[in-house]
Parts: structure tokens; C-alpha cells; sequence
């Protein structure tokens, strides 16, 4: 059949039978270690010798949460105040390039410089409640790589 005005070409693909959606063929097949039940009195001998480890496990599971969760809120805090400082770089370079254009009369250039300065300032300020929110929820906790606080001074955080 000439569809499209594209030629009639043979499929090469191979066609292969198809098989009944019913019944699945269990043929040759093992079943799955996960599918083999325990003797009742293994569960029960088990059960006995941790009855205090679950609560001990769940404490590992919840620490390790806890751990995660920090150190995902900790790079996110790193990315962030990088990203703030690349617009605060940004908006610099806009104040500069408004104080030229001003310099040489040219209005427009002004006016467009000044647009996108706001605009990066609002993004500035999202991603400050952003940061505020994180540091909010996840308390900062120093690292081996910030410099020790000298005595009597106190960890501010804007």
C-alpha cells in the first residue's frame, strides 16, 4: 500500500507469537528465596532473641534519617548561599553599568539595567527565605572546615 507517498517495504522485524495473557507459563521457573516461609518455630525462637532490637533498630533507621536529612539541608544551604552570591555579583555589576549608562545620558540602558537588577533582587530575596527556612528547620551545625568562633563570640545568622 502506498501511504504518504512512501513505497511498500517489508517489515524487518521478526513477528512473534502471541501468547495468552491468562495463564502464565511456569515452566522451568524456581521460586524466589523471598517466596520461601520460615518454620513457625524459627520465627518464634528468633523473635525471642530480639525482643530489644527492634526499638535499637529503629533508633539506627530514625538516626540515620535524622543524619541524611542534615546533610541534605547542609549541601542545599552550600548551593544557595553559592547562588546568592553570584546575584549579589550580578546586581553589583548592574549598579556599576547604571551609574555609567546615567553617566553618558543614556536613559534607556538605565531603565533596562535597572529592570533586571530588581528582578535579580526578588530572586535574591526567595532564595533568602529559602535559606532562612532551611537553617530554620535544620539547625547549622559547624564543620571541620569553618574556622573556630574565637571566645566570647556568638554564631549570627542573618
Amino acid at each position: 500500500m502506498d501511504f504518504a507517498g512512501l513505497p511498500e517495504e517489508p517489515d524487518p522485524r521478526p513477528v512473534l507469537p502471541h501468547h495468552s495473557s491468562g495463564g502464565r507459563d511456569r515452566r522451568g521457573r524456581t521460586p524466589h528465596v523471598a517466596a520461601v516461609r520460615p518454620v513457625p518455630g524459627h520465627v518464634h525462637q528468633a523473635g525471642a532473641l530480639s525482643a530489644h532490637r527492634p526499638a535499637a533498630a529503629a533508633d539506627r533507621v530514625a538516626y540515620a534519617a535524622d543524619t541524611a536529612d542534615q546533610r541534605q539541608a547542609d549541601y542545599f544551604l552550600r548551593l544557595l548561599n553559592q547562588n546568592r552570591r553570584l546575584i549579589d555579583q550580578r546586581i553589583d555589576g548592574y549598579h556599576k553599568a547604571i551609574a555609567v549608562a546615567e553617566a553618558r545620558d543614556d536613559a534607556e540602558s538605565a531603565s533596562v539595567f535597572r529592570r533586571t537588577a530588581r528582578i535579580e533582587e526578588q530572586e535574591r530575596k526567595a532564595l533568602d527565605r529559602l535559606i532562612e527556612n532551611l537553617q530554620r528547620r535544620f539547625v547549622v551545625q559547624p564543620t571541620a572546615q569553618d574556622p573556630p568562633l574565637p571566645r566570647g563570640s556568638r554564631l549570627v545568622v542573618r
